[in-house]
C-alpha cells in the first residue's frame, strides 16, 4: 500500500483526501450497479467472486487530484489483466501491484462522471471545486 501511495505521488497526483474503509456486499452492488447492464458485465462473476473479494478487508480509498487525473490515473493503473500490463506496460501499478486479474490492485472511474459518483458515494459531501483540479477516485 505504502509503496503504491509513492508512486502515486511520484506520478504528480496529489492525494486530496484518503481513508481507508470496509466496504460491504451491499455497498459493493450498490458501486457497481450503473455497470450491471453494460455487455462486460457478468452478474455471475460478480457476486460469487467480485463482491466477496471487495468486502474481506478494508480498502484504500482516495481522491487523487491533478490535471487530465482521469487520463493519466488509467495510463498509471494500466491494463486491467496484470499479464497484459506486465507485456505492455511493465512501469503500471497493476504489472507490480497485481495478483491476477480479479486482484489487480487498484480501481479507477472511466471518466469524470463515475469518479464525481464514487467520490459522492465513498467521501459524501466533499466540495469539489474547491479542488480547482481535476480529480479521479481510486
Amino acid at each position: 500500500q505504502d509503496e503504491i501511495i509513492n508512486k502515486v505521488k511520484q506520478a504528480g497526483f496529489i492525494i486530496s483526501e484518503m481513508k481507508e474503509t470496509q466496504i460491504t456486499p451491499e455497498m459493493a452492488a450498490q458501486f457497481y450497479k450503473a455497470q450491471e447492464n453494460q455487455p462486460f458485465f457478468d452478474c455471475l462473476h460478480f457476486f460469487n467472486c467480485l463482491m466477496p473479494w471487495f468486502s474481506s478487508g478494508p480498502s484504500m480509498v482516495m481522491i487523487l487530484t491533478k490535471e487530465n487525473a482521469v487520463e493519466d490515473w488509467r495510463k498509471l493503473m494500466g491494463p486491467t489483466d496484470p499479464e497484459k500490463a506486465k507485456e505492455t506496460n511493465p512501469d503500471s501499478l497493476r504489472a507490480q501491484f497485481a495478483k491476477d486479474i480479479l486482484r489487480n490492485a487498484v480501481h479507477g472511474s472511466s471518466n469524470e462522471e463515475q469518479a464525481k459518483t464514487a467520490i459522492d458515494f465513498v467521501f459524501g459531501d466533499v466540495d469539489l471545486e474547491s479542488l480547482k483540479q481535476k480529480y479521479v477516485y481510486v
